[in-house]
């Protein structure tokens, strides 16, 4: 009977070792996890974890977390209460000025007089998160045609509505020949339909775009070429009938030099008289 109780006594501290080292801890743990290890200026914030004693979750615990920036300046601080599961979460957005680099979490809990504590972080980057886009209908257009440009705003993908954009349209040199104010719909898109001014010159347009939301200024750009007005009244005789066709048919297969060469007759500009400039007379033909 004594060595039987010799042998347990030599035996309870090897088994509550062996406890310690498989992580059979009897003591209070508090955990911190963040949704993923980076994020932008903008984004909605994920943090998570529980509460366990000796492995055993435990319901309705107090949790305190704070958040601090890269300047160790607090951004959020919270206090939590784990559910059935012993799990508690929170989401929360970092504002729009928030800080790039390292952002810290901290956590703590005193349950039944004891205390814990655990620790977590996360990166964050500027991003684009506001995000203006303007497309051209066409990449180039004839004096007379109605020009139209179009495009949206989003923030970190979500259309934004009833926000104002600016419009200017230059010539090469940089000189503005339009400036529009335009909003966006329910969609966060907006549109405009216009016509070069008369006396424009031909020659690459650009076109720039700039937003401003919630602290953040968007911009885009595009470009569209202006051509000269195709003629097909190749006689001036205020109509475009079968003088007109005869003027191109004689005109027909030659080049700059050549002595049937008629430059009114290559109507497309590309230094031979062919059937696209056929095309182009009988577009505009009428008997």
């Amino acid at each position: 009977m004594i060595d039987a109780m010799r042998t347990m006594l030599i035996l309870i501290p090897v088994v509550m070792l062996a406890c310690v080292q498989a992580g059979w801890s009897q003591g209070l743990q508090v955990t911190v996890y963040v949704g993923k290890p980076s994020y932008v200026i903008g984004d909605d914030i994920y943090l998570h974890g529980d509460v366990k004693v000796g492995g055993v979750a435990v319901a309705n615990a107090t949790v305190a977390l704070e958040v601090r920036d890269p300047a160790a300046s607090p951004i959020a601080a919270r206090v939590l209460t784990t559910n059935a599961s012993g799990r508690y979460d929170l989401g929360f957005k970092l504002p729009s000025g928030a800080q790039e680099g390292t952002y810290t979490v901290s956590v703590s809990c005193n349950y039944n007089g004891e205390a814990a504590a655990g620790a977590a972080s996360f990166n964050v980057g500027a991003g684009f998160v506001f995000v203006v886009a303007v497309t051209v209908g066409r990449s180039s257009y004839k004096f007379e045609e109605p020009i139209a440009l179009y495009g949206n705003a989003t923030l970190v993908g979500v259309p934004v509505v009833g926000v104002l954009v600016a419009v200017e349209v230059e010539e090469a040199s940089g000189t503005p020949v339009l400036v529009r104010v335009l909003e966006t719909d329910i969609n966060g898109l907006f549109t405009l339909t216009f016509q070069m001014p008369t006396g424009s010159s031909t020659g690459i347009y650009s076109v720039h775009v700039t937003t401003t939301y919630q602290g953040q200024t968007a911009v885009a750009n595009t470009t569209f070429e202006l051509k000269q007005v195709t003629n097909a009244d190749l006689n001036e005789d205020g109509k475009v009938n079968i003088l007109d066709i005869a003027l191109v048919a004689n005109a027909w297969g030659t080049h700059p030099g050549e002595p049937r060469w008629n430059p009114k007759c290559d109507l497309d500009g590309n230094g031979i008289v062919n059937i696209i400039d056929i095309t182009l007379v009988a577009r505009e033909y009428r008997p």
